[in-house]
């Protein structure tokens, strides 16, 4: 099975993201293949990645600063904003909401949302969302607290992959 997990750089006023240091972790335990994204509303280095790496199995890595558990996401808006910017729709003519593919079991520490904001991990869950269903993958979208246990994480994602 082929598997990418991303999560992404640092942003705004947080010059570390532990979602880079999961990647990292993932790369050396060699899980599954990971990247890090930049932190922007750019499509086309989530469906390049997805070309590149064909993978069956992705799953979605993003900080949350004021989340307390692993928050396990399973829908995506058709919103995005900055703080700076007004909202406006991902896809003009898409739906309002996209559901992950790959259900993660809640553990202890974590918990269901299905509200993942409207900054960019909403927008890269909404775009592999869609990608994913046209290439048949399995998709699923973590955030996680700023204080994350790191192999507590890298424990759920590979038993989230070895199932």
């Amino acid at each position: 099975m082929k598997a990418l997990v991303y999560g992404f750089g640092p942003y705004g006023k947080y010059t570390h993201n532990v979602t880079t240091e999961i990647v990292r972790e993932i790369n050396r335990a060699k899980l599954a293949q990971g990247i890090v994204f930049d932190v922007k509303f750019d499509p086309n280095q989530f469906t390049a990645a997805l070309k590149r790496y064909q993978p069956e199995v992705i799953i979605g890595l993003g900080q949350h600063p004021r989340a307390r558990k692993i928050r396990i996401e399973r829908r995506a808006r058709n919103c995005r904003s900055t703080r700076a910017s007004k909202k406006k729709r991902i896809e003009a003519d898409g739906p309002e909401h996209r559901y992950v593919s790959l259900k993660i079991p809640v553990a202890e520490g974590a918990t269901v949302t299905y509200d993942a904001g409207n900054y960019v991990c909403n927008y890269s869950m909404y775009l592999m969302c869609r990608e994913t269903e046209k290439m048949n993958a399995k998709y699923a979208f973590l955030h996680v607290p700023i204080n994350v246990d790191v192999q507590k994480t890298m424990e759920l994602i590979a038993t989230v992959l070895e199932r």
